[in-house]
């Protein structure tokens, strides 16, 4: 299985509303437009839905290559509160090595404030790899 079908079949993504804007070798965009349920008791956005939007740009960013790329350690900053509107993450590859890569994604609002900064490191498995990543949990037989 391409690793390209395996970023667009992500169910817990499909389930957020994420949207993948566009996606190329080591970047990626992708979009959130807000809704209430995407806020905490406190009326912001709640962390886990921003951090879900930085990982799914990370995840399209890294398996952009012909190999599968799983997560090693992943970091995020949030630097202020969204309230509402989209929110967008703008993936880039800051390295790259022969089994791992690095990346970096800012997390904007509407108006380009910047409301998080996350950074990612991944594993890049072996192109053979990639079939086997059909075998998780759901996976249809």
């Amino acid at each position: 299985m391409a690793t390209a079908e395996l970023i667009y079949r992500d169910r817990f993504v499909q389930h957020v509303g994420i949207e993948l804007l566009d996606a190329g070798e080591g970047r990626a965009r992708a979009r959130l437009q807000l809704a209430p349920h995407h806020l905490n008791g406190l009326g912001i956005v709640q962390g886990g839905a921003i951090f879900t939007l930085a990982d799914y740009a990370f995840a399209a960013a890294s398996n952009s290559r012909d190999s599968l790329a799983v997560a090693l350690d992943t970091h995020m900053t949030f630097l202020k509160a969204a309230r509402g509107g989209t929110l967008t993450a703008t993936c880039r590859e800051t390295g790259l090595n022969r089994r791992t890569a690095f990346y970096a994604v800012d997390v904007t609002g509407d108006d380009g404030t910047l409301i998080a900064t996350f950074q990612g490191t991944a594993y890049l498995k072996p192109a053979a790899s990639a079939a086997e990543a059909g075998e998780g949990v759901g996976a249809k037989r």
